[in-house]
């Protein structure tokens, strides 16, 4: 049988979709704002995965219909296991997923991509290291010709396909979006009350503290171990009290999960990005608002779009256009985005045809409500050996956030960040079906779990970094999550360590 594609006329956005899908469970939003990047043009919407995968370190849980399988190994190959089951290759070519397996890779993977790297970092918040569902439909939205599509696979746990599956999908799906778009899609000032009026944030880091592990990382840079690391801090800021309608578990999950989904309103109205994503992930969710794609595969194409260099916006026209001068001119942001840009040519140069690497942009500057960056493009052409799972394991984690060189920068890492990073500088994304994959780097991301939001920022130290400026950076990347927990546009609140 065919998967079946039909367009839908309707008038619901993805946030009302979502709005309907809250207690359904498995809730996924791929979200694309400032869409004039052709990579960015279309928005995902899907829910209840007919199979979960989720693991930490080497145990492994497989979770079809509810009922849990363990098992140890690298994750990266079970799941190209997984995914070999339900590939859809014989089907018409299209720009989107045929269904896929979606969800966040946090960055401690990288220890079964290079297996001599250790954990020396505290695991404290215990979530998994990745969490993925496998999908058999989606909901997607092309905004450039402003249309909704439902994709309706059949696809069951053990790779055959129903067809009476897919229709019964096909007609699900229907109805949410009717329902999606009869309603009022919720207006995120009606929810301040699941924040604090007197908001404070909290790092693991003061700022001497990460001055200091700037100053240690460029001792490495100076004695010859490295040319370039990022670094990082973790912020927390805790929500306001939620007071639940009745002493349940599940009203109190509820409430939960509309606290969550009403920060990622928030921030996606303070800092929308062409990268943006909501999983809900059961006892914890994602929110992200990254501006940076780590990987785009579409058959054997790949590229990969990295971002270095950063300076903050100004609502000052002159003063913007100085920053933006600034970011342009500076040798040091100049060399560490060539750097980058090198390092993963040499990364696709592992998995692609010979000679077919190629970097079309080398600098280009892109600007988003809260700063500004410089970006370069590299692109090339997959062995025929190659799976999208096996060419993405291989890149990760996203040489923009570990440095140069990559595997001695990760040993750095994990040597002077006190705290693992979790989802952070992992990717969130999806693997179609359908050989259709799309993978950001999870940057401006956030943990929602219990009474607490947790947030990273981080910044690329070479030789003549400025301690004190990097930490700054730090700041103004921080800024769209302050700003959407505080209702302050210029996210100016007091961080205490």
């Amino acid at each position: 049988m065919r998967p079946l594609i039909q367009e839908f006329a309707t008038t619901a956005s993805p946030e009302s979709l979502c709005e309907q899908l809250l207690e359904v469970g498995g809730l996924v939003l791929f979200r694309t704002a400032l869409f004039d990047d052709p990579r960015a043009r279309y928005s995902f919407v899907t829910a209840q995965p007919f199979l979960t995968f989720r693991s930490f370190g080497s145990h492994c849980e497989i979770i079809p219909d509810g009922q849990r399988q363990t098992q140890f190994g690298n994750p990266w190959r079970l799941l190209d296991v997984l995914m070999s089951r339900y590939e859809l290759l014989d089907e018409i070519d299209l720009p989107f997923p045929l269904g896929g397996c979606f969800g966040y890779w946090g960055y401690d993977l990288k220890n079964f991509v290079e297996p001599r790297l250790s954990r020396f970092a505290i695991n404290d918040l215990e979530l998994p290291d990745c969490q993925v569902g496998f999908y058999e439909s989606v909901i997607v939205f092309d905004h450039r010709l402003a249309k909704t599509w439902i994709v309706s696979t059949g696809l069951t746990e053990d790779g055959s396909r129903s067809a009476r599956l897919a229709q019964s999908r096909l007609g699900w799906w229907q109805e949410r979006l009717r329902a999606a778009a009869a309603s009022q899609s919720c207006d995120v000032s009606r929810t301040t009350d699941l924040f604090p009026e007197a908001l404070q944030i909290t790092s693991n880091l003061s700022s001497d503290q990460f001055v200091d592990l700037v100053r240690r990382a460029q001792e490495y840079i100076r004695s010859g171990d490295i040319y370039q690391v990022n670094l990082s801090h973790r912020l927390k800021a805790t929500f306001g009290v939620v007071q639940p309608r009745s002493d349940s578990v599940d009203a109190f999950s509820r409430q939960r999960l509309a606290r969550a989904w009403a920060c990622y309103r928030r921030l996606s109205d303070v800092s929308p990005a062409p990268f943006a994503a909501f999983l809900d992930c059961g006892n914890f969710q994602v929110i992200s608002s990254s501006p940076e794609l780590f990987l785009r595969l579409s058959g054997s194409h790949i590229l990969t779009r990295p971002i270095k260099g950063t300076r903050p916006r100004s609502t000052d026209p002159t003063r913007d256009a100085q920053l933006s001068y600034e970011l342009q001119t500076s040798s040091k942001e100049m060399a560490e985005l060539i750097m980058i840009t090198d390092l993963l040519r040499n990364d696709l140069g592992k998995i692609c045809n010979y000679g077919s690497v190629q970097v079309p942009e080398l600098v280009r500057l892109e600007r988003y409500p809260q700063v500004q960056h410089l970006v370069s493009t590299v692109e090339g052409e997959l062995r025929s050996d190659m799976s999208h799972f096996a060419a993405f394991a291989s890149c990760f984690p996203g040489g923009s956030i570990t440095g140069a060189p990559k595997i001695r920068a990760m040993e750095i890492i994990d040597e002077l960040e006190p705290i693992i990073r979790g989802p952070y500088t992992g990717s969130i994304g999806y693997l179609g079906f359908n050989r259709e994959s799309q993978l950001n780097i999870a940057i401006r991301t956030a943990i929602a779990l219990n009474d607490q939001l947790y947030f990273h920022s981080g910044a690329g130290i070479v030789a003549d970094s400025e301690p004190e400026a990097e930490y700054r950076e730090t700041m103004a990347k921080a800024a769209g999550f302050i700003a959407a927990l505080s209702g302050q546009p210029g996210g100016v609140v007091k961080v205490f360590a």
